[in-house]
């Protein structure tokens, strides 16, 4: 049996191969400008070195390579070396840090068995990852697309910024983008007159009191603002018509992702068990099975594995009589990100999950921390029905009694109670009271107060 270390670079492949007694039997280079198929010379290259050579196992320090994904479709072993640990290999030994000498000490760990096993999905969990990562780049960019032309309108025209709440979308909903688009200026939006105003609405998709909307709006851009040379106000104008169309079109390429992203995450067959978990919908559950495949028995071995992958598994690092205990960096950020999400989702709809995550807060663990371990009782409940095909049911995961019709429902409780509201009240009527003390008193937050003592909306 042969073992085989890899060192790639943007340029080639530097390739050791070693038998059972660790002697080298084979090195080659392959230039990526000099084949097209470089799996292709791999496979020429290992057939004169031993009878068995398709049973060849070879190690690479980065598996998401093309080169490492097409040899493991094509049948042959790859294993995962820890790139950490051959540093720390390179420096006991002290081999020489070159392309050549990495490639052997690559192929002497995997011969000692020190890589990791790749677990390769099937292509439909693999195309879900593909698109679930495309989605999130869409996603981001939108973002950034909304900040630029925010923080351009903020500059030369404040009214706009806040003409559109966020309730039907802000500055991105269709509505505000066709407006934006036919007057990106204070003076253009303040010859738009009544009938203007409706068509545009019409054309961005509004169906209800358009006329309404339409002088709401005109009265908006009708009011006296600050103005600039007209010149200047044209070029500017100019740049957030360019704005407005990158933010248009981040738009479309997200919802047309996310269109996608349905499609997949319905064929997947985990999809029964992750639809059925409360606050979890459609992009959510594409996240979680993105990253967890549908191989995670193989792949994973047991839910703490799992969780340790997710970091949600906490790590324990002690010292004569010092004891830390923090959470784990060193995990899929986008598994890790998306539990979070999950599990702050999953207090609004469950009450498991709430009552679970206001135990953990009494308990005197922060937000973040709560989330997290929130997120890994969810994520081994979850390992749990996929390694059984139980299929998810919230009740049994945090234990509770359902409601009648088995639909969970989660009582919203004030924050206040009318005792409270009215004891609050008698302090802030106290001198030099503040509202950020009052809030530290009852345990909430300071946009409670502003809420439900004093009604009025919190202003930072």
């Amino acid at each position: 049996m042969l073992f085989a270390g890899c060192d790639w670079s943007d340029q080639w492949l530097d390739v050791a191969v070693v038998d059972r007694s660790g002697a080298v039997v084979g090195e080659t280079r392959i230039v990526y400008a000099e084949t097209s198929d470089p799996v292709a010379r791999y496979r020429e290259f290992l057939a004169p070195l031993g009878r068995r050579w398709r049973a060849t196992v070879t190690g690479i320090e980065d598996v998401n390579i093309l080169f490492a994904r097409s040899l493991a479709a094509s049948g042959m072993d790859v294993v995962h070396v820890d790139p950490t640990r051959a540093a720390r290999h390179r420096a006991a030994f002290g081999t020489p840090k070159t392309d050549r000498a990495d490639a052997r000490l690559i192929a002497s760990m995997t011969r000692a068995g020190e890589g990791r096993p790749i677990v390769v999905n099937s292509p439909g969990a693999e195309a879900l990852r593909v698109v679930t990562h495309a989605h999130r780049a869409a996603v981001n960019a939108r973002v950034e697309a909304l900040h630029v032309l925010r923080a351009s309108l903020t500059r030369i025209w404040p009214a706009a910024v806040s003409a559109w709440p966020a309730g039907v979308g802000g500055l991105r909903s269709p509505q505000a983008l066709a407006v934006l688009a036919a007057a990106p200026g204070p003076r253009a939006a303040a010859r738009l007159d009544r009938t203007r105003l409706a068509a545009l609405l019409i054309a961005g998709g509004r169906k209800r009191r358009v006329e309404d909307e339409a002088e709401r709006l005109r009265m908006i851009f009708a009011r006296p603002v600050m103005l600039l040379d007209p010149r200047v106000e044209e070029a500017e104008a100019l740049r957030i018509g360019h704005l407005v169309a990158a933010l248009h079109e981040a738009v479309r390429r997200a919802d047309d992702l996310e269109r996608e992203l349905g499609q997949h995450y319905a064929a997947h067959p985990f999809h029964p068990l992750v639809a059925h978990i409360p606050g979890v919908g459609t992009v959510l559950g594409a996240y979680l099975l993105a990253e967890i495949g549908d191989r995670p028995l193989q792949r994973f071995g047991s839910g703490r594995s799992l969780a340790a992958y997710a970091g949600v598994a906490p790590v324990t690092w002690a010292s004569g009589q010092t004891v830390r205990v923090a959470f784990r960096r060193a995990s899929s950020t986008y598994l890790r990100s998306t539990l979070h999400t999950v599990a702050f989702s999953m207090t609004s709809h469950s009450p498991g999950a709430r009552a679970y995550y206001q135990k953990r807060r009494d308990a005197g663990d922060a937000h973040a921390t709560a989330l997290r371990k929130l997120g890994r009782k969810v994520l081994l409940s979850l390992y749990h029905c996929m390694a059984t095909g139980t299929p998810y049911e919230d009740a049994l995961a945090f234990g509770y009694e359902p409601e009648p019709g088995g639909v969970p429902y989660l009582r919203r409780q004030k924050p206040l109670d009318e005792e409270q509201i009215a004891r609050a009240r008698e302090m802030l009527a106290t001198p030099h009271t503040t509202v950020a003390a009052t809030a530290r008193a009852f345990g909430v937050s300071p946009q409670t107060i502003y809420r439900h003592v004093l009604h009025r909306s919190w202003k930072r």
